[in-house]
């Protein structure tokens, strides 16, 4: 039966520092990416625990509402107010598809790397661009994964090896087990 093959959920609140989110990060890879923001270990956070499932010919599909805030406002601070050039850090992760670059290298991704804004319905879209792809026969499987983070956060992922339609993640995950980790601060 094709669908979903695994899901994951983290969520965590604000005062979770990034030093317990990389830790937690090491349970599932060996050794981490160094230097990356928070957006970026939260969708590794999502996904790595998923990593036994996938197979090489995965493509990713990943959204959020918008990259990790203060890495943009260091960078906005650097270039636009005291107009200086940006730390290598800031650019870099900067571009949204530094989290899919990250997720591609540690769970072994040769397939599709593609990031997108997300809006309110963001489930749908991701499930729509990456049945196109397991139509054309160019994958074999699909890992959506949704990063949401205002203050406290939220990121999601679930790995697919056929076409499927649901409204959310709740609905797309629904009879399969999901591995959910909730993250405290302090």
């Amino acid at each position: 039966m094709k669908g979903v093959i695994a899901a994951c959920s983290v969520s965590g609140d604000a005062a979770c520092t990034d030093k317990e989110l990389k830790a937690a990060l090491g349970q599932w890879l060996q050794t981490p990416p160094r230097r990356i923001d928070r957006m970026i270990l939260q969708a590794l956070l999502c996904t790595a625990p998923l990593k036994a499932k996938v197979h090489k010919r995965c493509g990713l599909y990943l959204a959020s509402r918008h990259p990790d805030r203060a890495t943009m406002g260091a960078l906005l601070d650097a270039v636009c107010v005291h107009q200086r050039q940006p730390k290598p850090f800031e650019f870099v992760n900067s571009v949204s598809n530094a989290a899919g670059f990250h997720i591609a290298a540690q769970l072994g991704l040769d397939g599709p790397n593609l990031f997108i804004g997300a809006g309110t319905r963001v489930w749908p879209q991701l499930q729509a661009l990456a049945a196109l792809d397991l139509a054309d026969g160019l994958i074999d499987q699909a890992l959506l994964a949704v990063i949401n983070e205002n203050g406290s956060f939220q990121a999601q992922a679930v790995l697919l090896d056929g076409a499927t339609h649901a409204r959310d993640f709740d609905e797309l995950s629904a009879g399969t087990e999901v591995l959910r980790l909730q993250m405290q601060g302090g």
